[in-house]
C-alpha cells in the first residue's frame, strides 16, 4: 500500500490544498490531478455518481502523487467500504454532529479489532496476490475528515476533536452557516465566532482544520483564518470562471479593433 502523502503532509503540519470533483467524467479528475493539487474531492454525496462512475475517478487517480478521497454519500459503514475497496485514500464524512457519529466514522474505516471494515478491498489492492501489506498499513494510511455542518455539531466540537483516529476537521460553510440562522454570511459574527472555535477544537486535540472554498479571494482568507486543508473550488466552477474571463478578453479585443 503506498504512502497516503496528504496524511503525512499533515502529521508535519503542513498545509495541504485539493480540488473538487462533482462531474460524472472521469477524464475531469485526470484533469484536476495534473494541476498539481495534493489531493482531489470526489463528491458522491450531492453529485450525480454511481459506483461505477465512481471507480472509474479512483482509477485516473491510482497512477499519480494526488491523494484520492471520496465525500461519502452517509455516514454509514456499508457505502465507506465500497468506497475503500475501489481504492480510495481518504474520506469525507458530512454532517458529523455526535461523538457518537465521529467514532462510527472512524471505525468504518478500519478493520477488526479496531473498527467494523470487512475484507474486500480489490481496486485498492490493485489484483496483488499479497493481501497482507495493505492489511497492515491500511488502518493508520485512511485520511478520515469529519464536516461540521450542523448547530448540535457546535456543541459538541471538543469531543468530536479527540475521538482517536479522525485526522481534521472540515466546515461545510453553507450548510453551517444555514444552521446558524445566518444563510451565506460568511463574513458576520456568528460564522467568524463558529469558524474560530472550530479552528481552537482542531488545534487543542492536534489535528488539522479544514474549509471547503472556491476561489483565490477566499482561499487566502481561510489561510490567513488558519485552514490547513483547503479545497480551492470545484471543476464546475473553475470551468466557469476560466471561460467567462476567456470570452470576456476576446470580446474586449474584438471590440477595440478596427
Amino acid at each position: 500500500m503506498r504512502e497516503n502523502r496528504t496524511k503525512r503532509l499533515l502529521r508535519e503540519g503542513k498545509t495541504v490544498i485539493g480540488g473538487w470533483v462533482c462531474s460524472s467524467d472521469p477524464t475531469v479528475t485526470e484533469a484536476m490531478a495534473d494541476c498539481g493539487f495534493d489531493f482531489v474531492v470526489i463528491d458522491t454525496e450531492h453529485a450525480p455518481q454511481t459506483v461505477l462512475g465512481l471507480q472509474a475517478h479512483l482509477m485516473a487517480l491510482k497512477d499519480t502523487e494526488v491523494t484520492s478521497v471520496v465525500r461519502a454519500v452517509w455516514n454509514d459503514f456499508v457505502v465507506v467500504k465500497q468506497i475503500l475497496d475501489l481504492g480510495a485514500e481518504g474520506i469525507i464524512f458530512p454532517w458529523v454532529s455526535t461523538v457518537e457519529q465521529a467514532r462510527h466514522a472512524v471505525a468504518s474505516t478500519r478493520y477488526p479489532p479496531w473498527g467494523v471494515r470487512g475484507w474486500g478491498p480489490r481496486g485498492a489492492l490493485r489484483y496483488a496476490v499479497n493481501q497482507v501489506d495493505y492489511f497492515q498499513h491500511a488502518d493508520e494510511n485512511i485520511l478520515v475528515l469529519c464536516q461540521i455542518e450542523t448547530a448540535e455539531a457546535m456543541n459538541n466540537l471538543d469531543a468530536i476533536a479527540r475521538v482517536k483516529g479522525a485526522d481534521g476537521l472540515m466546515i461545510g460553510p453553507a450548510d453551517l452557516s444555514i444552521a446558524l440562522g445566518v444563510p451565506f454570511d460568511w463574513a458576520g459574527v456568528p460564522f467568524m465566532q463558529a469558524v474560530g472555535r472550530v479552528r481552537q477544537a482542531a488545534d487543542a486535540a492536534g489535528i488539522a482544520f479544514g474549509v471547503i472554498t472556491s476561489g483565490v479571494p477566499l482561499a487566502k482568507r481561510w489561510l490567513a483564518e488558519g485552514a490547513r486543508i483547503l479545497i480551492a473550488g470545484a471543476d464546475g466552477v473553475f470551468l466557469k470562471t476560466s471561460a467567462t474571463s476567456a470570452l470576456e478578453e476576446i470580446r474586449k479585443a474584438v471590440s477595440s479593433s478596427p
